[in-house]
């Protein structure tokens, strides 16, 4: 009996120190990607409006091939992830410098929990996309 409740608590305690391991993994990427974004002047409120599961494609087709570009001109090349998974955090910016009529978004791609590359964007047909470094309309 005694040996039954000690492995049940031992299971439960494995379980809570997985769930804390995985819970503060998150925080560590989050934090990783605020300080991505905080390296290229860029403010959010800190909290993630979406997360999602991404992967680089082994080819890039026109549309990645310009992204990839765009993020050239900040310093980041996505070419040595390719066939790689990762993660799209995706923050609010509160400090871009121009009122563009809507919501300015900051999206940061992680790979292996390190920032790789990422972008600021607005969602409407009339938005923009451009790189973290691109900046020109702050200065």
């Amino acid at each position: 009996m005694k040996k039954s409740i000690s492995v049940i608590l031992l299971l439960c305690l494995s379980v809570f120190v997985i769930g804390v391991f995985t819970v503060y993994g998150d925080v560590t990427d989050k934090d990783k990607c605020l300080q991505f974004l905080t390296d290229y002047g860029w403010e959010t409120d800190g909290d993630v409006t979406d997360l999602a599961d991404i992967t680089v494609p082994q080819t890039f087709d026109l549309v990645y091939e310009s992204y990839n570009a765009m993020q050239l001109k900040s310093g980041l090349d996505l070419l040595p992830y390719r066939g790689k998974s990762g993660k799209r955090y995706t923050f609010i910016v509160t400090n871009y410098p121009v009122d563009v009529g809507e919501t300015v978004y900051a999206n940061v791609i992680v790979i292996d929990g390190k920032p790789v590359g990422g972008d600021i964007m607005t969602v409407s047909l009339s938005g923009f996309m451009h790189g973290l470094g691109e900046n020109n309309a702050i200065n």
